[in-house]
This record gives structure tokens, C-alpha cells and sequence, in this order.
């Protein structure tokens, strides 16, 4: 009788249970992996160009000549005549460290009026969200490792950064006068300046 009980006890909880329900299902836990979200968009600049791409393949995507120079492990890439950005003209220096490229800049060099640096902190709001106030030894620091003391710090001013996705920063500032530049660094170039190393920080 009561293996009989039993039994009808146990058919009635097989009756109630979810269609395609196991007892083994129900002890899985999900790895972490499967929790997490999709991968954040890449950083891709003009042309498709991506970081790490080499010389070659940059120069492959690019439609303007270019000349080339090299400093130790560093090598740098420059239009040979200004290329259309926004509404003004600039040089375009691409910078690759040991064939990788890692860092990418425009340089405007026609002391161009207050009005169209606040024309380009604008059109970069529209396309990267707001705007923070960047620290200038950070800058100086990025270009210190191709060229060791280029700028001087005082020179830097009214710096702005826009944060992509996927880490990339964009740094808007002054950097000499009226001049001033737009600088791309890859985010793997995080924390290799200014001589700390802040991974898994």
C-alpha cells in the first residue's frame, strides 16, 4: 500500500513539472562567459583603418600620398598635403609602434579662430557624446614616446577627451598658439605612460 502511495505521489510531481524540464537542467549554473554581454564595437577611423593595422595596410586604405618617418620603435606616417576634416583642413599623422598602429592625429595648423575649435568640440559631441576636461600630462605623455618632450606641458590647454566604446580616447587641445590637434589613442596605450604600469588595477 504504501509503495502504491509512493508511485501516485511520484507521477503526480512528473504530471505538474514544466515540459522539458530535467533535474539535471535545474543544478546547471551558467558560466560567467554566458552572462556577459555582447563585445563593444571597434574604433574604426576613416577609410575602415583600425588599430593595429600595419603600414602597409593603412597606406592600403588610404587614398592621399603619404611620407614616412621613423624614430627607434616608432615610425610615423604624414599626408603629404592637408586632407578634409569636418568643415577645415589638417595634417593626418599616423603613429605605429613596432608596426602596429597606435595612435593617429590631426594636426590643425592655420591658427584657426576660437569659433571653429568650438565648431569641432561640437561635431565630436555628435559623434562621441559628451565631453570631460582631459588632464595634459596624459597627452604629453602619449606624445613624449615618439617624440620626448615635443610639447611642453604649459603649451597644452583647453584639452577636452571623448571616451569610445571600446576604450579609445579622443583628445581635442591646444597645443601651441592658435594651433591645435585631434588625437585618437588606441586603448591598449592605457597606462604605458607616465612610467606606471595599471593593469588589473
Amino acid at each position: 500500500m504504501k509503495r502504491r502511495i509512493l508511485c501516485l505521489a511520484l507521477l503526480t510531481a512528473l504530471l505538474v513539472l514544466p515540459a522539458g524540464f530535467s533535474p539535471a537542467e535545474s543544478q546547471t549554473i551558467p558560466s560567467i562567459r554566458d552572462t556577459m554581454t555582447e563585445e563593444k564595437p571597434r574604433f574604426s577611423f576613416r577609410n575602415g583603418i583600425q588599430w593595429g593595422m600595419s603600414p602597409e595596410q593603412v597606406r592600403a586604405s588610404e587614398t592621399v600620398e603619404m611620407t614616412e618617418r621613423s624614430s627607434g620603435e616608432w615610425s610615423v606616417m604624414v599626408t603629404a598635403s592637408p586632407v578634409e576634416v569636418s568643415r577645415f583642413s589638417a595634417d593626418l599623422v599616423f603613429m605605429f609602434q613596432t608596426n602596429a598602429l597606435q595612435m593617429i592625429t590631426y594636426e590643425f595648423q592655420q591658427h584657426e579662430s576660437s569659433l571653429n575649435y568650438q565648431y569641432l568640440t561640437g561635431a565630436l559631441c555628435a559623434v562621441y557624446g559628451e565631453s570631460a576636461e582631459a588632464n595634459a600630462s596624459e597627452i604629453k605623455g602619449d606624445r613624449d614616446q615618439i617624440y620626448q618632450d615635443r610639447y611642453r606641458l604649459d603649451w597644452i590647454n583647453r584639452a577636452l577627451v571623448w571616451n569610445h566604446e571600446d576604450g579609445t580616447r579622443i583628445f581635442l587641445y591646444y597645443f601651441s598658439g592658435d594651433a591645435f590637434a585631434i588625437l585618437y589613442v588606441n586603448p591598449e596605450m592605457a597606462g604605458k605612460s607616465g612610467g606606471y604600469l595599471i593593469n588589473g588595477l
